[in-house]
């Protein structure tokens, strides 16, 4: 009986390292990447140095380095991620609106309601509103009839801002003289040198705060929100949007508020981005306040509290995330109430 106890326990053991070896391999396979690429907006941009936030934050928390890509406009910076040549993108909430419901440019052959998914959110993280010199003339949205308003032919998210706000005055394309730009960031340079009146940009850009500081100044075309008619009709452009008195930022401050809006963005992927990955970036976001808090005035918006207040997306999180906030005691039933909402909504505009 000794010799076979002695037998069982050796074919034990050899199995059992065997089942170690076995285990070795994949556990390799499964390792998780070291370098992954996120679109974003141009280099200047405040959505450009939200990603250069974030994104150094996930490198010194969870060892990811994520390269921060800038793309010109809304369709250069979802390709990629649909053709799986890079996997994150920093997206406003406008870009998502027409990416998800499949409208403007992506109502395209081969392109139509985009499944996305959020990593991170937050609901302020764009104050903007449209920019002019100060010392054009152009006092309200109204006063645009006539004047040169800039577009980007690729970005639904840059026509369907500037065509609410003029909508908002009473303005239309047919009023206005239209000047074409290839990205927003040539959009806010055309403003600044003159060669255009107006364009949409966040109010902590850094193009609005150069534009501030020039000899023209600036100022913001003001959307109140006690104007409800006018905020009706932006919305049905700009779902998304919502009034925002500014107090800080170019050519605000408490003394001299800016009345114009809010919108949320977002770190999005496909659903297909591995779950592990996704969890991994949304901890580090979520562990990093302190860190990345301090980069930009904008990334103080970025706060654990705003991710969560998931009425305000339009997009669903993603598994990994969702993940993430179950283990840490954060996702209620409401968040899940709501998280399936938008999938059985994406469901149903994949049907049509």
């Amino acid at each position: 009986m000794k010799g076979v106890k002695m037998v069982m326990q050796a074919v034990v053991a050899v199995v059992s390292l065997g089942i170690v070896l076995l285990e070795f391999p994949l556990c390799q396979a499964k390792e998780l990447p070291k370098l992954l690429s996120c679109t974003t907006y141009s280099v200047g941009s405040t959505g450009y140095a939200i990603s250069m936030g974030l994104m150094e934050a996930v490198q010194e928390k969870e060892g990811i380095k994520i390269k921060v890509v800038p793309a010109g406009t809304d369709k250069s910076k979802i390709l990629p991620l649909k053709e799986g040549m890079m996997q994150l993108s920093l997206f406003t909430g406008a870009g998502q609106y027409y990416a998800i419901m499949g409208l403007d440019e992506f109502s395209d052959s081969g392109w139509g309601p985009q499944p996305l998914r959020l990593v991170f959110a937050c609901p302020e993280g764009a104050i903007a509103g449209m920019m002019v010199r100060g010392n054009s003339g152009i006092k309200t949205l109204s006063d645009l009839k006539g004047k040169r308003v800039t577009l980007i032919p690729a970005s639904p998210g840059c026509k369907s801002l500037h065509e609410g706000y003029m909508t908002f005055g009473g303005v239309s394309w047919d009023d206005v003289k239209i000047v074409q730009v290839s990205s927003w960031g040539a959009a806010w340079d055309a403003v600044i040198d003159g060669s255009a009146d107006t364009a949409h940009c966040l109010i902590n850009s850094a193009k609005s705060v150069e534009l501030a500081a020039s000899p023209s100044g600036i100022h913001w075309l003001p959307a109140p929100a006690e104007n409800k008619e006018g905020w009706a009709k932006l919305n049905k452009y700009c779902p998304y949007l919502r009034p925002y008195k500014a107090i800080s930022g170019a050519g605000a401050s408490p003394e001299k508020p800016v009345e114009i809006a809010s919108y949320y963005y977002g770190l999005i992927c496909y659903p297909s981005l591995d779950e592990e990955v996704v969890y991994k970036i949304t901890r580090g976001i979520w562990t990093s306040y302190d860190t990345y808090s301090q980069k930009h005035p904008t990334l103080k918006l970025w706060t654990g509290e705003g991710a969560l207040k998931t009425d305000f997306f339009l997009s669903p999180y993603h598994p990994g995330a969702v993940k993430f906030f179950k283990e840490a005691g954060l996702w209620t039933a409401g968040h899940e109430k709501r998280q399936q909402q938008l999938l059985q909504e994406e469901a149903a505009r994949k049907k049509k």
